[in-house]
């Protein structure tokens, strides 16, 4: 066996790799070490152990990322590279490489303690202008001599270990085959070890915001991930650019604060709540909010939605903050908007949060998410721990319940069929304990467009698009849901929100075409008891206002951050919507305006102008208070993001 251990060049580049793995592990344990005293009052054994098997997967990753060239030149199969110097160059190559991830990882546990989250790529940004750098590292050398003693020990051991490539003596035939099969399983396993996961359609490539799977506390996603994976995977994030619009604090506070304090005249009603966020349900496809359309007689496809809108409280204008399915959540139930780029994509995605479940969570409300997708898919898991939920529910919960179908449900790529999902979802939170809060994420009207076979005939192709169909069975299979849920105790005190993710690119309509018509979703909250209001409220809504008008009516009594507003304490004249997928939109009262971080690029007012054709820039005063509005709001964003400052500390 150790013959053929160490005369196959697979094996060989195995060990040389495996050595990489250990020393990742001796620098997680030291970092731990380091700064036991901001992570020993939350560590239990059964958490640290989470929290090294998840490291284990970064590491593997980050292995992967700096030691694909390596492996490349390794077994590349060329047999003229087969020299001594060869094989010297490429063990100099592998050390160093190697001996650099080592001395980041050693060194970020003593930067840590400075902003409590890996290095990332802004560590660069942040210290392009400090010009006693190297005074700074050498005071830090010192003091940490400890550290240099064990990155001199970890980087002897992987040259004194390292077992160099094996004299190749086969035909060769054999030796291309060999070296080239043992290349493609290699890359193969890397890939793998990349995405943190099997091949899949359902799953993005792991990224810095995986590490909440983990972890009990925002904080310790510093044990979770290493320092080389975090730079990598945000070596392609551009730093936010922070605006200085404003150099008065209270002038930028008085324009836009995301702080929301108690209201004085709260009255408390520990309502359990249900948040449905429903994959694509574009406002273009309820007909009760498109009553203009094809002269009049557009009907729509979601004949439960517009019964439901008739018995529940919304507003005139309905937005969402993104475009994508993975702005949904932050903004949704964090209220957090999308920026430049989704939340969860960020280097600030490690941030400390606060959200509908960490808020409620204080008034011992249970959370859960619901997801009938692969767990882990979308990265929306992750999300989930990040934003306190207890639970996250997703495909392997519902196959291990027997009173469901299990894998006879899966819709064949993306998650369970929606209808019987909900039907789990309604009886999962029939056993749990009140008050709850509760996110449930529908998947089936979604590409590629289909329909489970027993409703084929019942929602056949129709329309211009095959998405029309799937809105029809999603529409039918939240009426199904909402005939469950209103036969349980919970019912009548639970307060339901459902919204869409974002709009559709299926589009009929030119209104919906627009920079305004693309951000288009419907909002609505329904209170079966009937305690709350009912009807189309003048004004503007958005993703962002859910969580805090959803705190504020159930009469939360501590403050915290919320970049949306309390829908039901703004009056129509202040209420706006904010949102950004190529370029920053404000929207207020009649108009929209368009603003690349410098100047207006368009200012309209969508309802006499709802295609947007006729630029009104520098015609209205309104122009001028939304810019200074919009400027405000991403400075305070932007500075908030890059000093953490997203929640309130608790007393």
């Amino acid at each position: 066996m150790k013959r053929i251990f160490l005369h196959h060049a697979f094996f060989v580049v195995l060990w040389n790799l495996l050595l990489v793995l250990v020393s990742y592990s001796v620098c997680r344990l030291e970092f731990l070490l380091e700064n036991w005293s901001l992570f020993s009052p939350d560590l239990t054994w059964g958490v640290t152990f989470d929290l090294f098997r998840g490291g284990m997967l970064f590491d593997g990753a980050a292995l992967a990322y700096t030691n694909l060239l390596y492996v490349v030149l390794a077994l590349f199969p060329l047999h003229w590279k087969e020299r001594p110097v060869y094989h010297t160059c490429l063990k100099v190559l592998f050390v160093c490489i190697n001996a650099l991830a080592i001395a980041i990882n050693l060194a970020d546990s003593v930067f840590f303690p400075f902003n409590k989250q890996r290095a990332t790529v802004l560590i660069f940004d942040e210290f392009q202008n400090e010009n006693n750098l190297f005074n700074i590292i050498g005071v830090e050398l010192v003091r940490h001599w400890y550290l240099l003693l064990l990155a001199a020990l970890l980087i002897y051991g992987l040259w004194r270990c390292y077992c160099p490539l094996p004299a190749s003596k086969r035909p060769l035939w054999r030796y291309y085959l060999s070296h080239s099969l043992s290349l493609i399983v290699l890359v193969l396993l890397g890939i793998c070890a990349m995405r943190g996961k099997y091949f899949d359609t359902q799953s993005r490539p792991m990224a810095i915001n995986d590490a909440h799977k983990y972890t009990v506390t925002p904080m310790q996603t510093g044990i979770v991930l290493n320092t080389p994976f975090a730079i990598v995977r945000t070596l392609h994030e551009k730093p936010i650019s922070l605006p200085t619009y404003f150099t008065n604090q209270a002038e930028l506070d008085s324009l836009y604060s995301p702080l929301h304090q108690p209201d004085s005249n709260r009255i408390e009603r520990r309502k359990n709540v249900v948040i449905l966020i429903v994959e694509s349900f574009a406002q273009e496809f309820i007909g009760s909010r498109n009553p203009q359309l094809d002269g009049g007689s557009y009907r729509g496809y979601t004949p439960f939605a517009d019964s439901l809108l008739a018995r529940s409280l919304t507003w005139r204008e309905t937005f969402c903050n993104g475009g994508v399915s993975i702005d949904a959540m932050p903004s949704v139930l964090a209220s957090i908007p999308r920026m430049d780029r989704p939340y969860v994509l960020q280097p600030y995605s490690l941030n400390d949060i606060n959200s509908i479940a960490t808020e409620l969570g204080r008034w011992n409300y249970h959370s859960a998410f619901f997801h009938g997708a692969p767990n882990g898919s979308m990265g929306f898991e992750a999300f989930a721990h990040s934003a306190g939920f207890d639970e996250y529910v997703g495909l392997t919960e519902y196959c291990e319940d027997s009173r469901f179908g299990g894998r006879d449900d899966f819709d064949g790529t993306w998650a369970i069929w929606d209808e019987p999902f909900l039907q789990f979802c309604a009886t999962r939170m029939s056993e749990m304990q009140e008050p709850f809060v509760t996110a449930i994420f529908t998947a089936s009207s979604h590409h590629p467009f289909e329909i489970p076979e027993a409703y084929r005939d019942t929602f056949p192709d129709e329309g211009l698009f095959p998405l029309h169909k799937c809105v029809r069975y999603t529409d039918h299979s939240l009426r199904r849901f909402f005939e469950t849920a209103s036969q349980q105790p919970w019912y009548r005190n639970t307060l339901f929100v459902l919204t869409a993710d974002h709009a559709s690119s299926r589009i009929t309509h030119d209104v919906y075409k627009t920079q305004v018509g693309l951000f288009r979703i419907p909002i609505l909250f329904f209170d079966p008891s009937g305690e709350m209001p009912v009807g189309c409220c003048d004004g503007i809504a958005q993703q962002i206002d859910i969580m805090p008008t959803l705190l504020n009516y159930l009469g939360y009594d501590h403050p915290y951050i919320a970049f949306g507003k309390d829908l039901l304490n703004t009056s129509p004249e202040e209420a706006w919507a904010f949102n950004w997928e190529h370029i920053p939109q404000f929207i207020q009262g009649d108009y929209t305006l368009l603003f690349d971080g410098e100047k207006v690029k368009g200012f309209y007012d969508y309802r006499d102008d709802p295609l947007l054709q006729h630029d009104l820039q520098g015609t209205s005063a309104e122009q001028q208070q939304m810019t200074r509005r919009i400027k405000a709001i991403l400075q305070s964003y932007m500075q908030r993001m890059k000093d953490n400052d997203i929640t309130v500390k608790k007393q």
